[in-house]
């Protein structure tokens, strides 16, 4: 029996989900986070994180005065894990399709859904296309960074979408509600793409990431004072599921919650195809408006720690000050950290002493590379004797640092490889406490996809390219983008780097070795996100035989 068939048989029986938020308005929006996908035998290097996106489209249209629910399928089904039908390789953590379609209310009038990361296209579309099946009549509105980087191509594989959001996503998702709502043309909104005016002005092409070939940029509708933004309305969503279950995208310290303070990136680096979603104009919440939230946090759900989840969070020195101030005036009694990785231009030992002083504890910087011919060529601005320096002060007063290593880039030559490999244990040497190593991926959107494309070394924007995107230590992934090495001979140096750096770091160190073990069996906290992520995964190996054990008792 087909998916589509069970979901009828169950659409009987189970009552439909009412709406979230009612608003004054009458006008239902439904938003839809789909569930999280990777390959089925991978080793996830990533966590499982609140619906950032979900949070801050339905506060904004709450504020707006629409009625709104959130669908996060990650969330509301985050012990379920299943493997795609389509694809037995991959899996899906979240809610199955079935599952999605039965909390749908009846009386929506628009559904939106989120399409952040490239890797999950082809579950999204199937997803996507089951919705228009039990909706015919339901216009679909799909954002997020994948979607703003390949509109064209999106509406073109996926018949069912109605309308592309392309960039930052609160005022234009807002426009178009408006329109629907009053039943104006909706052709005249910037940064839509609708399926009307890709058959009108448009002919072939995958409509990827330049500003050339995109019909309609975000760039002239996005917030110019983030604090008139309002907070992620986490209250629309199950972020309990992730409380509950300590999730986090950095080290875990105490229940932990995101924050942003900050958007847009102001920086070129060839591999990053975040400019295409945010831009590259750099803006800041004010300070005392990002602490108001974190207390609010505090009082409401009890938190210990925030993390942030900005692309660059620290640029500019007096914001970071100000910050750290601000926490220390209001003696907010709270931890943060930034895991993600930031620009080392901005920081000094006074950022490190007064981000220390105000209850930092762990930096994440994004070198990339060892070598700086390489930084050169993927224009990443940062010099690495200034970036080990900044280490040693951080080491000096307390705080833990992580530096993220890529290798494999097109241009790279083994002994470049080889000198990153060597500069990963040189930061082991030093005391940095992750040093995680990639292999380049050209994600759409970015100045080195469409390099890729256009030399016809990403052949077609299949499924197989989409889903290899999260094929970590893989044997079965065997697309090439470095010239001169191999993908085998990638993982190969990915597994050895891995190694040698751990095991330099715990050899300099037993004492963390011990905490090491402790922390994995008592699960109270984590010193590293190497640790994080090797508790998680051991999680979710258990939550795996768990099902699988019920499913042999059922049969």
């Amino acid at each position: 029996m087909s998916e589509s068939s069970i979901v009828e048989l169950e659409r009987v029986t189970v009552k439909r989900r009412p709406y979230t938020h009612y608003g004054a308005k009458s006008f239902y929006i439904t938003l839809i986070r789909p569930p999280a996908v990777c390959a089925a035998d991978a080793v996830n290097i990533s966590s499982l994180t609140p619906p950032l996106a979900l949070a801050y489209l339905s506060g904004f249209l709450r504020k707006a005065g629409y009625s709104v629910t959130n669908i996060d399928s990650i969330g509301e089904g985050i012990d379920e894990i299943h493997s795609l039908q389509r694809n037995p390789n991959m899996e899906a953590q979240g809610l199955s399709v079935g599952e999605i379609l039965l909390r749908i209310p009846e009386e929506t009038d628009l559904i939106g859904v989120s399409c952040m990361f490239s890797l999950e296209w082809p579950a999204t579309r199937d997803l996507i296309l089951q919705v228009r099946t039990h909706f015919p009549r339901i216009p679909i509105v799909v954002g997020g960074e994948h979607a703003t980087a390949l509109p064209e191509f999106c509406l073109k594989e996926c018949r069912a979408i109605d309308f592309i959001v392309l960039g930052e996503g609160e005022l234009i998702l807002n426009h178009l509600v408006e329109a629907l709502h009053e039943g104006k043309s909706t052709n005249g909104i910037p940064g839509i793409l609708s399926r009307s005016r890709l058959a009108g002005e448009h002919g072939s092409g995958y409509g990827r990431a330049s500003p050339s070939s995109r019909i309609d940029g975000a760039s002239g509708i996005r917030f110019r004072d983030l604090d008139e933004l309002p907070w992620a309305a986490w209250d629309l969503t199950p972020i309990q599921a992730y409380l509950d279950r300590k999730m986090t995208f950095g080290r875990y310290v105490g229940l932990t919650m995101p924050i942003v303070g900050s958007r847009g990136c102001p920086y070129e680096c060839t591999f990053c195809s975040s400019p295409s979603m945010w831009g590259r104009r750099y803006l800041t919440r004010s300070p005392a408006d990002v602490v108001d939230e974190i207390l609010f946090y505090k009082a409401k759900y009890g938190i210990d720690a925030v993390e942030f989840y900005d692309l660059t969070p620290i640029i500019k020195k007096s914001w970071i000050i100000e910050f750290c101030d601000e926490l220390i005036r209001r003696d907010a009694g709270i931890k943060w950290q930034i895991s993600g990785g930031t620009r080392c231009e901005a920081i000094d030992e006074e950022v490190i002493i007064r981000s220390k002083q105000a209850g930092c504890g762990y930096l994440g910087f994004a070198p990339e590379s060892g070598v700086q011919e390489v930084l050169d060529r993927i224009k990443k601005r940062i010099k690495l004797p200034h970036l080990l320096e900044l280490i040693r002060l951080a080491q000096k007063h307390g705080v833990d640092t992580r530096c993220n290593i890529v290798i494999g880039f097109p241009d790279d030559s083994r002994y470049e490889i080889y000198r990153s490999l060597v500069f990963q244990l040189r930061l082991a040497y030093l005391g940095v406490v992750d040093v995680p190593i990639f292999d380049f991926t050209p994600y759409p959107g970015s100045e080195l996809f469409e390099r890729l494309l256009n030399e016809g070394i990403i052949p077609d924007l299949k499924d197989g390219y989409f889903e290899s995107l999260g094929m970590n230590i893989q044997v079965r992934n065997r697309r090439r983008y470095c010239r001169r090495v191999g993908p085998l001979e990638l993982m190969l140096y990915r597994i050895i780097g891995m190694t040698g750096f751990y095991t330099l770091y715990y050899l300099l160190r037993p004492a963390k070795l011990l905490g090491f073990f402790s922390n994995i069996l008592s699960y109270r906290r984590s010193n590293s996100v190497f640790e994080q992520r090797i508790i998680q995964n051991i999680h979710k190996q258990t939550r795996k035989l768990g099902r699988h054990w019920h499913d042999k008792q059922v049969l």
